[in-house]
């Protein structure tokens, strides 16, 4: 294929996966933890009130305040296309991060891009919280793309040995933000960052010369930032409610078995094609091959997915959609992997490669339909439902009836089906829901024996 082919193929991927994600966005009305950061940021008398809401749930709930400042910001815009549309962005954008991260590739390698955008969009267990659920994406899409992009900045900055100091000021505030986003994604960058310094100091005969202010500068404000993340008193208020069968050694068993359980049952095709790119490397090249040589950022990349992962021993339970940015760093090492395997000149590997790519991007365009329509399905129910709702609440209404979703319309690009309303007027999301309409109380009926509309 000709390089001209190669960057219009190129350019229709990128626009294709901004489509298809945007659509789905627009697909996927607001859920759950959405509708109560909605009323909270309804009390914002102006815009610089929103980090006057953040001081406080910083204080009582949780220190990821990078993601809860951009949540609040799109949902004090009030406009949920605003945000359909950025997320759209973000989600090329973090494709174009981890492929920028591939140093074994061609110009507009279609190849690579393919396998990235097939991880993406196949391979994330938790899509639907991660992407498509506007809390969920602004903790976990947006933040790994802004820890994604100090990675690529990073290495970029030593591949072109910068010693600008306007360069090292901003990888300090960069920093900050990128360690204030995520506790295990966070903590996976600043390892990358030691384990960059560890092997430069090696390779550089134990020697300090090849460090540059940016390094310095990035590390700390990465420190700065996880240390306000961490230390937020609303941590260890959440901590102390959560309850655990073991205690001691036991508790920590117990937590890696989950953790690996965990990988195993959710993230096994990518650990399987993470360990078949490296033994087909080393059968292909040899071991002292240029290569093989390669195969240390594969290796790096999969040492930051172990480790992010298995951070989470350090509390007592996690949610699927905590391995996100973890998955990124595995899909990345891939992803490299990928582009050395491309420099083989074996045909038949070749062939499987574009036909791997090929088939995933079959499966792609025969299911996007079919789960887009169950998507507008869910979607036009929660809009009846809504009205519904505001109308009895405008009429005073204390205790009422409303309609739980039909359950053939549950796929994995929603999360709508874990946070719907249920029988019990006591559930959760039942009582956050009668509050955000000024009701007393809801309980949910199946939506085959609801009748009124």
């Amino acid at each position: 294929m000709s390089l001209k082919a190669r960057k219009t193929l190129f350019y229709i991927m990128v626009l294709v996966a901004f489509l298809a994600v945007t659509i789905y966005e627009f697909l996927t009305p607001y859920m759950s933890d959405d509708i109560i950061y909605m009323d909270e940021v309804a009390k914002a008398g102006n815009f610089f009130d929103l980090f006057g809401q953040e001081v406080e749930h910083w204080i009582s709930h949780t220190g990821r305040s990078v993601s809860h400042i951009i949540l609040r910001v799109f949902l004090f815009i009030g406009v949920k296309g605003v945000f359909n549309v950025i997320a759209g962005i973000v989600f090329v954008i973090l494709s174009l991060l981890i492929y920028a991260n591939v140093d074994a590739k061609r110009e507009y390698d279609v190849r690579v891009y393919g396998f990235i955008l097939t991880m993406l969009w196949f391979f994330d267990p938790a899509i639907a919280n991660t992407v498509f659920w506007e809390d969920g994406a602004c903790n976990y899409l947006f933040t790994t793309t802004i820890i994604m992009g100090f990675v690529t900045l990073y290495r970029r900055g030593i591949k072109d040995q910068n010693k600008n100091i306007g360069f090292a000021i901003g990888m300090f505030l960069y920093g900050i933000a990128a360690g204030w986003c995520n506790e295990n994604t966070s903590g996976g960058l600043i390892l990358f960052m030691l384990i960059e310094l560890v092997y430069h100091y090696i390779t550089s005969n134990k020697s300090f010369k090849f460090v540059k202010p940016f390094m310095i500068a990035g590390l700390v404000g990465s420190l700065v930032g996880f240390a306000m993340m961490i230390i937020a008193p609303g941590n260890y208020g959440r901590l102390a409610v959560t309850e655990e069968e073991h205690t001691g050694f036991l508790a920590i068993m117990a937590r890696f078995l989950k953790i690996t359980l965990a990988i195993k049952n959710n993230y096994f095709v990518l650990v399987a094609a993470f360990i078949v790119i490296i033994i087909l490397t080393m059968f292909l090249f040899g071991k002292d091959s240029e290569q093989a040589g390669k195969l240390k950022i594969v290796a790096l990349f999969g040492g930051l997915f172990v480790a992010t992962c298995y951070a989470l021993i350090m509390i007592p339970s996690s949610e699927l959609r905590s391995y996100y940015g973890a998955s990124i760093f595995l899909m990345t090492a891939i992803a490299q992997g990928i582009g050395i395997l491309s420099e083989a000149k074996e045909r038949l590997l070749q062939g499987v490669l574009v036909s791997i790519v090929s088939v995933f991007a079959a499966l792609f365009l025969l299911g996007y339909v079919d789960d887009g329509a169950n998507l507008a399905r869910i979607k036009r129910e929660f809009d009846e439902r809504d009205a519904y709702l505001t109308e009895m609440g405008q009429r005073g209404e204390d205790n009422v009836q409303a309609p739980m979703l039909r359950p053939q319309w549950e796929n994995r690009f929603t999360v709508a089906y874990e946070v719907d309303i249920q029988e019990d007027w006591q559930f959760w999301i039942n009582f956050f829901t009668a509050q955000h309409y000024g009701l007393g109380t809801i309980h949910g009926v199946p939506r085959d024996e609801w009748t009124l509309y």
